[in-house]
């Protein structure tokens, strides 16, 4: 070995040394980037992929949302349309659809209040008749018993009736009654200071209570309650 180093020229060895030096610093520069070294044009296409981003990295600020498209998302603080809210935990804001109900009529977005009901008149085909021998007190003239509910499920009674034998006037059907006895005062002509007792039972019956003056001109406009309250 020695042998072969004494016939080494200097012009060689220089030439080594400075290839070992070139070689050495080649390795480094791949192995230590300098600081702020790498911008786009050094990466390549499709190089940064998800695998590659740390998990919340990404956050609402770096995102513009200009020609983002989702194709599904489980809260959403406003959207501009909504073709089915069913399938959405939370919405902010989304113009409800379809059909109303309960005390609203039409569709959405534009439903309106739902219209009552029209009167049931007792004694009238397909509703409750007179029982006890009353009757309406006189008809065209005066207030004929009826009733009818709103769409909010309060019960309205009217009628001016008469001629009574006993204290039950009619029967309300169900869906029309109050869930436990309800007691009002009502107007009698010749009734003893002039009121009278009207009592609608949870079964339905409807039953005037007038003491001395049975049978007497009743007046039942006024008596309101709520249905199976």
């Amino acid at each position: 070995m020695k042998c072969c180093l004494e016939r080494l020229s200097p012009s060689l060895v220089i030439s080594l040394v400075a290839l070992f030096v070139a070689l050495g610093g080649t390795t480094y520069a791949a192995t230590s980037l300098p600081k702020n070294s790498v911008g786009p044009k050094q990466l390549k296409k499709n190089a940064v992929t998800g695998a590659k981003i740390k998990n919340g990295a990404v956050t609402a600020a770096k995102i513009n949302p200009t020609g983002l498209t989702v194709p599904s998302a489980r809260h959403a603080t406003s959207a501009d349309t909504a073709t089915d809210a069913g399938h959405a935990a939370t919405a902010g804001t989304a113009s409800p659809s379809g059909g109303a109900g309960g005390v609203l009529a039409g569709s959405y977005p534009n439903p309106s209040f739902a219209e009552p009901e029209a009167w049931h008149e007792i004694g009238a085909s397909g509703e409750p008749a007179f029982v006890g021998g009353w009757v309406n007190e006189a008809p065209g003239t005066s207030p004929t018993a009826a009733f009818y509910k709103d769409p909010f499920g309060n019960v309205h009674l009217k009628g001016l009736i008469s001629s009574g034998i006993d204290d039950t006037v009619f029967t309300l059907p169900v869906g029309y009654r109050p869930g436990h006895v309800l007691v009002e005062v009502v107007r009698c002509g010749a009734c003893t200071g002039g009121t009278a007792y009207a009592l609608i039972y949870d079964t339905g019956r409807v039953a005037v209570e007038e003491g001395a003056a049975t049978g007497s001109e009743t007046s039942l406009d006024g008596v309101t309650f709520r249905a199976g309250e």
